[in-house]
């Protein structure tokens, strides 16, 4: 937000100086408030874009928790039936694929690590299943079905990450932004404070959405300090300090 209006500053600052030194060469015309208005629909439709991804990442966190919650309790379930099956191996490696889920989602460790940590956690969950002698076929498909879920929504994950909402659009928004400024600078005006007070509302609004939808772009940003909106995964985190204190 300081960034923001540094440049609105910035912006007002340029304006009285053109003013100042008679260099504005542009009259306020109907074409002006179409250039306005075109200019806001494209950030409207870029920012809908980046939204439906933002919302679609918000059920991440939760999926990824209750995946965990399950493998737990059908590991558990195992010893249930069989009391003499050794579990704990495996309901540890379960509650260390969440914690590297967490490191992973706040980028402390690499997308290599975290799938090699599932490659881990699949093959001791495997270890577990076959000694189980009941109904084993159902069984072991819950256990690899919510391990498949984990893997792809890690894969999901990642794609949001590499992927930009459509860059032609982002170049297209901020070639317009800019013309739009460099028309408002420009424009004549009769009276200095108020070609300085709408210069300074326009350029807010559009350079604050500018910011925003490049934030928004990547809901997991959760390693950017600069980053204000992301996904929550506070859900996330507390499953993970229920299965590491069941553990115990």
């Amino acid at each position: 937000m300081r960034g923001v209006f540094f440049q609105v500053l910035v912006l007002c600052g340029i304006k009285v100086a053109v003013h100042f030194f008679g260099l504005e060469r542009l009259s306020i015309n109907p074409l002006f408030s179409a250039m306005v208005a075109s200019t806001i629909f494209l950030l409207g439709f870029l920012l809908n874009g980046v939204l439906t991804d933002f919302k679609e990442s918000e059920k991440i966190p939760a999926e990824l928790a209750t995946c965990l919650q399950t493998l737990n309790l059908e590991v558990r379930a195992i010893q249930v039936y069989h009391p003499e099956i050794q579990i704990a191996a495996a309901l540890a490696a379960v509650t260390g694929l969440g914690q590297s889920l967490l490191d992973w989602l706040k980028e402390r460790i690499t997308t290599e690590q975290m799938l090699a940590r599932h490659t881990q956690t699949h093959a001791d969950v495997v270890r577990v299943a076959v000694h189980f002698k009941g109904d084993a076929s159902t069984l072991r498909g819950r256990l690899m079905q919510d391990l498949a879920v984990i893997l792809a929504k890690v894969n999901r994950v990642q794609t949001i990450r590499d992927t930009t909402f459509v860059p032609l659009v982002y170049w297209m928004a901020d070639i317009a932004a800019v013309l739009l400024f460099a028309g408002l600078v420009m424009a004549r005006a009769e009276s200095l404070p108020e070609s300085v007070f709408f210069l300074a509302v326009i350029s807010f609004i559009v350079i604050l959405l500018l910011r925003l939808i490049d934030d928004i772009d990547n809901p997991f940003g959760l390693s950017d300090l600069d980053s204000a909106e992301d996904v929550s995964i506070e859900l996330l985190e507390k499953t993970v300090d229920r299965l590491r204190t069941a553990a115990k």
